[in-house]
């Protein structure tokens, strides 16, 4: 299991995010938000990074903002697709980062497939 604190996206906000990466029962590597210091909803479900890099493949050519992760989540949460975004910029993930309009843009990195590729390398047990 690999574990981290992302910053929120939201200049406005406090405390910090705790994710977790970690195999569901099929070998699967998923990702999920274990904690929000500042107490706001969220959803605790886990994401599979297949599921992520699906989304993130087809925005990988421009920015994008959260909405695009929304599908991802069954919970209705607000809060899931600003948070996954911000889990998937912080520096142990670094998948993306903030794109030219601004904080709440998002582009991925010219090489995130191979930074997610490490991700699903790295020991469960790391």
């Amino acid at each position: 299991m690999l574990t981290g604190e992302a910053e929120k996206i939201n200049p406005h906000s406090t405390g910090l995010l705790h994710w977790e990466i970690t195999e569901n029962a099929d070998g699967e590597r998923g990702l999920r938000i274990t904690t929000n210091d500042s107490g706001g909803l969220f959803s605790r479900e886990w994401i599979a990074l297949s599921a992520i890099s699906r989304v993130l493949k087809a925005h990988e050519a421009g920015d994008f903002t959260s909405t695009v992760l929304r599908p991802l989540f069954t919970s209705a949460s607000r809060n899931n697709a600003g948070f996954l975004a911000a889990i998937l910029r912080c520096a142990d993930i670094c998948l993306t980062e903030e794109g030219s309009g601004g904080a709440f843009s998002h582009r991925c990195y010219p090489d995130w497939e191979k930074r997610l590729e490490k991700l699903l390398t790295i020991s469960p047990s790391a």
